[in-house]
């Protein structure tokens, strides 16, 4: 829906307030006024009709006069008597001069005309008039309006008694043209006299033409009409009618008619004169709201341009706009107001989606665009990428208020190197040098970034590995830039200056890597035989008796062939498959030790947990569900994990292994003496058992350094009151020397290889342990 303009919504109030104005007005007046013609016509047609009864009945009371005075006459009562008609008719024609009448007669008691100077009564006697003698012989009189020929006549009847009637004097007026016209004079309204007898036509008697009739007596008991009477008042009237006279074949009917032109003239005149006022009020009305607007929405328009042009960008534009009122000065001013702190908080907002926060370097986004611009421009560069070594220990020791600051320290620090510098992630910081630099200057530079921090008295040392890529050598686009960046800060941790320069043999390591992963979820997440598991017995020198085992998988794959568990292991750990790898491990070695037990083989099988297995919540019951689903007794299954695993959170490996050893799972600690395990943890550590890294086994008998460590280790397991289990063992005077020391547990090729499970048990049934010489020996 299309919004309207200011302009034109002022336009429309205005001059739509003034129209419903002029419009009610003009109702207003119309209906006051027809209600008030209504009363004043009604009122008025009511004392026509009684001022007409009223003259007809001072005519009436004029017969009855004359009438009188003639039949009280002595002379003309003899003449009756006698009937001498001369002297009747002589009477009559005096008496009728004398009063004006139209109509003089004498009628007999049986209704014969004796005498009459009106032609028509010397023929006949109309019923009308036979009616009325019948009462005036009953009644000594009376008085009616009749129809003789085609004229109408009010005549009065009085008896002529002697002292009994004897006949019947009549008495009339004629009801003639001037008698209406000079009715109209006395009610000023329009008088029609009808009169209606049996098989005759009907007498019409009126003071209006032919057609004005037709409309006036159209009108009769009929309202005024609001709605036509302003517009068509010719020819309009209002009227009544009411009954003067009636017998059974004799109606004679009144009808008084108002003419309303004059009545109203004046009314549509003064309506016509609102209609001009209202009409020159509405145009001055529009043209002063148009003015009203124009100033109005002027200054609103050159507002509205300008927040047009802050939302495009100018902010240095001057706020102006005429102010005709303090709310326009005021919202001129908010817009000022407005344009300078939007330009300062889009240069805060840019600045923020450019820079880091914490560090102000530039972030990642920024410092790719800056890198796309080198590209383009064809220039060659070098990147620097900086990731500070376990920075989450940093954070943990020293808190993260710490750890913030010495991120910030090191920003500086290679800010003042020169260049660009960016911060990517957590402990990833970026550096393009302004010119290129080589290897040795590259290794100085990290020698002053890792200049111990102090803070707050306490002094943090940073270890940093670094990688470089050169622009457009090794890398032509942003994609390249950043995932080289990466494959080589990856093999830098492991390098032993922590330093990496990417070479292309990275690459083809990486997409090896990215092979083994994708046929990795391929082959967890579908049936397949590619994977299995070998187990590698274990030695117990005591007893001589081959009674726990390792478990170790093997995948063979279709497409990639052999794949070191040393290889796709720790890319399961990256990629967060670990558990899933761990799960099928677990079923795989309860069945195997479910189906060893139904062929009398009691072997406990030790499964390698790495870090992430030890903090999953959900491991510990669903090996249980699995050892109870097949039958498998817990003291068939325990686990080992390597030390550097659990040194990386020593406390919260502590509780969970106490979980796991609470429910009756042996636990072993892989590979001690390679890391840097604190005896603090170790004594807290609810492990059963220690595992002598093959590398202090593998020359035993020959190095003495190896032979120290290895009896320190032994001595230090008896005082904790733990087993141990040396690795790698390969020749009988390593398994010597190891059985004088005090060892438990034996492991190595000396003893068995790594076998499938079908070989394991063929190896248990035909083998002939070497141990048997040393149980011989010792005896």
């Amino acid at each position: 829906m299309a919004l309207k303009t200011l302009h034109y919504s002022i336009f429309k109030l205005v001059g739509g307030l003034l129209f419903l104005s002029s419009v009610s007005i003009l109702l207003a007046v119309w209906i006051a006024t027809t209600n008030h013609a209504r009363t004043q016509v009604t009122k008025g047609l009511q004392i026509a009709e009684s001022v007409l009864k009223q003259v007809l009945a001072s005519r009436e009371l004029q017969l009855y006069s004359s009438a009188d005075v003639l039949t009280s006459d002595f002379g003309f009562k003899q003449a009756v008597a006698t009937q001498d008609k001369a002297t009747i008719q002589s009477v009559l024609d005096n008496h009728g001069q004398r009063i004006s009448a139209d109509v003089m007669a004498l009628i007999s008691l049986s209704g014969e005309v004796i005498s009459s100077d009106f032609e028509q009564l010397n023929h006949q006697v109309t019923q009308r008039l036979a009616q009325l003698l019948q009462n005036a012989i009953t009644q000594g009189g009376a008085t009616g309006i009749v129809q003789i020929a085609d004229k109408l006549y009010q005549v009065i009847l009085l008896t002529v008694d002697a002292p009994n009637p004897i006949a019947v004097s009549v008495v009339g007026f004629e009801l003639e043209q001037s008698f209406v016209q000079e009715l109209k004079e006395i009610t000023k309204l329009e008088i029609t006299i009808q009169a209606q007898i049996a098989d005759q036509a009907p007498l019409l008697l009126s003071s209006l033409s032919a057609s004005e009739q037709v409309h006036a007596l159209k009108r009769v008991g009929q309202e005024f009409d609001v709605l036509r009477l302003p517009f068509t008042y010719k020819n309009m009237y209002t009227s009544k009618r009411f009954l003067l006279s009636e017998s059974a074949d004799n109606k004679i009917w009144v009808t008084i008619s108002e003419d309303l032109n004059p009545l109203f003239s004046e009314f549509n005149f003064l309506q016509f004169k609102i209609f001009v006022i209202a009409l020159l009020s509405l145009t001055l009305a529009l043209f002063l709201g148009m003015i009203f607007a124009r100033n109005l929405t002027s200054p609103l328009t050159a507002l509205a341009k300008i927040a047009q042009k802050i939302s495009q960008g100018d902010y240095y534009s001057k706020v102006k706009a005429k102010a005709n009122s303090q709310e326009i000065n005021n919202l001129s001013l908010a817009f000022s107001v407005m344009q300078q702190n939007i330009k300062e908080r889009e240069a805060e907002i840019k600045y923020q989606a450019d820079h880091d926060i914490l560090t102000n370097l530039f972030n990642r986004y920024q410092i790719a665009r800056i890198v796309n611009q080198k590209i383009e421009a064809d220039e060659y560069f070098q990147v620097v990428l900086f990731n500070i070594l376990d920075f989450r220990s940093v954070n943990d020791t020293f808190g993260y208020q710490n750890g913030d600051a010495c991120l910030q320290t090191l920003a500086q620090r290679i800010m003042g190197l020169g260049g660009y510098a960016a911060r990517l992630n957590g402990g990833e910081l970026l550096w393009i040098p302004e010119t290129t630099i080589t290897e040795e200057e590259i290794l100085n530079t990290r020698q002053s970034l890792e200049t111990p921090i102090c803070i707050a008295d306490i002094s943090i040392n940073l270890k940093l590995a670094m990688a470089l890529v050169s622009c457009p050598d090794d890398a032509d686009t942003e994609e390249k830039l950043f995932r080289r960046l990466n494959i080589a800060i990856e093999k830098a941790q492991h390098q032993a200056l922590l330093y990496q320069a990417y070479h292309n043999e990275l690459e083809a390591l990486y997409l090896k890597k990215l092979a083994v992963l994708s046929e990795l979820k391929k082959v967890l997440s579908t049936e397949q035989s590619e994977l299995c598991m070998f187990y590698q017995p274990k030695l117990n020198i005591k007893s001589g008796k081959a009674e726990k085992a390792e478990a170790l998988i093997r995948w063979n794959s279709e497409k990639l062939g052999f794949v070191s568990p040393e290889l796709f292991i720790p890319i399961a750990e990256q990629a967060g498959i670990i558990g899933k790898l761990t799960d099928w491990i677990i079923r795989r070695v309860i069945r195997d030790i479910a189906d060893w037990q139904q062929q009398g083989i009691d072997l406990q099988v030790a499964i390698n947990l790495s870090v992430h297995d030890v903090s999953d919540d959900t491991l510990l019951a669903k090996v249980i569900h699995y050892l109870q689903e097949s039958n498998v007794s817990r003291a068939k299954l325990s686990f080992e994990l390597t030390e550097s695993d659990l040194m990386q959170d020593p406390t919260k490996a502590i509780a969970h292994l106490n979980a796991i050893r609470n429910v009756g799972f042996g636990l072993a600690i892989d590979d001690f003496g390679t890391g840097y395990s604190s005896l603090s943890y170790l004594k807290d550590m609810p492990v059963t058992e220690l595992k002598i890294d093959k590398s202090f086994v593998l020359n035993l008998a020959t190095e003495v350094n190896d032979q120290n460590i290895v009896k320190t280790v032994i001595a230090l397991a008896q005082r904790f009151g733990l087993e141990t289990v040396a690795e790698g063992v390969e020749d009988q005077a390593s398994l010597d020397l190891l059985t004088l020391l005090g060892c438990d547990w034996i492991q190595g090729y000396y003893i068995s290889r790594p076998v499938a499970p079908a070989a394991l048990i063929e190896w248990f049934n035909e083998q002939s342990l070497p141990s048997q010489t040393l149980i011989n020996k010792e005896t």
